[in-house]
């Protein structure tokens, strides 16, 4: 079981990768390359819930008019 500082530092690492766009994570002097930022996202906030910290979740709010 990784301890929380090991969490944090692949946390980081994987936040530090979703801001720049790339899908290669590397920390703890390991190299792990992630399907995509989809999946680097989902990571982040397992490894976020993990340690207590807050989720940030999407909601999406559908418009609609009747056109009159």
């Amino acid at each position: 079981m990784p301890t929380p500082q090991q969490i944090q530092a692949r946390l980081e690492a994987i936040e530090l990768a979703i801001a720049s766009g790339t899908t290669r994570v590397s920390y703890n002097g390991k190299s792990v390359e992630y399907a995509s930022l989809a999946e680097l996202r989902s990571i982040r906030d397992a490894l976020k819930r993990e340690l207590g910290l807050p989720v940030r979740t999407r909601r999406t709010v559908a418009g609609y008019s009747s056109g009159l």
